[in-house]
């Protein structure tokens, strides 16, 4: 049976909208049972900055979802992130998320705390946040935005947090083509698929995401049981062939039909953003298209090395050296007054373009 994936309009931040939108989808979708359980919501915070940036999930969306967990008898909510630079200790404040925990009596955790060694695909090994296993539901509380790297960011790749901090950054060593990322990806959403995910595109994001694009009005909420389905979902409102999606296509390649859906409110090819900017796909002929799933196996470096590295803007630059402290590859260095890459070394994973607060550094991302 096909999943049920259901889209709402809903126009503002306001919490009574939010709320009354979200038990529509919840009545037309498979939403879990969450009485007498411990639920674990994971917002997707990438950075810490304030919510109006619309860089993280909005927390009156967050908001909203512990309310309606805990008005169906969640013995526990549990909520948290933790982003690819802060250490132990994060709360998201700058966000508002923290402030919507304290106020609905769930608990905000955190994701160092027995973080648990896991081994995940081609034998990648990292420590992985223990309360997503210790959770009896987990509910992934996305954003609808646009990704240098993997085009589209959504549900599945919202689990990536889930690996606390710096751990994050190092695995891109280990994958980095689109390609074998999305496999990387899925193989940490498959130590346990979220039960539920919502997506909040209320507003937004296109252009250069996932944290300096552009901030676009949707006016939608999106939720189903599951996140693959939702991601494809996004992909089609962006006006991409879900097929041109790492994530989406890997795992139609791990299980054909894992993504397919019923949409039982709005069509997301009705409702299709026909200007959307999006991260342009680079095209390849037949025979790099047919070869490329066996190509990225064997040469995943070179396949890097063909995307186009990251360039600084000085001008921009704050000099705040956080994207020399996310660089996998250790190819960045600050000289005096500007950022120094060294192209050999650089593995084009976009990490520093993520994590710039000054949006001084512009990728022409052709993947």
């Amino acid at each position: 049976m096909k999943n049920k994936v259901a889209i709402t309009k809903c126009g503002k931040y306001e919490y009574e909208d939010i709320k009354k939108s979200l038990y529509t989808l919840l009545e037309n979708t498979d939403f879990p049972d969450v009485k007498g359980k411990k639920v674990l919501v994971k917002p997707n915070i990438l950075s810490d900055s304030k919510a109006e940036k619309n860089i993280t999930t909005n927390p009156i969306v967050v908001k909203a979802v512990i309310e309606i967990v805990k008005e169906r008898g969640a013995e526990t909510v549990w909520c948290g992130d933790s982003p690819g630079m802060p250490g132990p200790k994060f709360r998201g404040e700058g966000c508002g998320i923290w402030n919507v925990v304290e106020e609905t009596g769930a608990t905000w955790v955190d994701f160092f705390d027995g973080a648990k060694p896991t081994v995940f695909w081609n034998k990648v090994k990292a420590p992985q946040c223990r309360f997503l296993t210790e959770a009896d539901v987990v509910i992934s509380v996305c954003k609808m935005k646009t990704h240098q790297l993997m085009y589209a960011t959504g549900a599945v790749k919202n689990m990536f947090g889930t690996i606390p901090g710096l751990n994050k950054s190092p695995m891109h060593l280990y994958a980095r083509s689109p390609e074998n990322f999305a496999k990387l990806l899925l193989s940490i959403f498959h130590v346990h698929e979220p039960e539920y995910s919502v997506m909040d595109a209320i507003i937004s994001m296109e252009g250069a995401g996932p944290a300096n694009g552009t901030l676009r009005q949707t006016g939608l909420l999106l939720a189903s049981s599951s996140a693959l389905a939702l991601d494809k979902a996004e992909a089609i409102l962006m006006g991409y062939d879900p097929k041109d999606i790492p994530i989406l296509r890997e795992a139609e390649r791990e299980a054909k039909g894992s993504t397919d859906a019923t949409y039982t409110l709005l069509d997301p090819a009705k409702e299709t953003i026909k200007d959307f900017r999006r991260v342009e796909k680079k095209k390849r002929g037949l025979i790099n298209s047919l070869l490329l799933p066996f190509l990225t196996r064997f040469f995943d470096r070179k396949m890097a090395e063909k995307r186009k590295a990251p360039e600084f803007l000085a001008e921009k630059c704050r000099r705040c050296k956080k994207c020399v402290d996310v660089c996998p590859a250790k190819a960045l260095t600050l000289d005096k007054d500007h950022i120094e890459i060294d192209t050999s070394k650089c593995i084009r994973c976009y990490c520093c373009h993520e994590m710039c607060p000054f949006d001084a550094i512009k990728i022409d991302a052709e993947i």
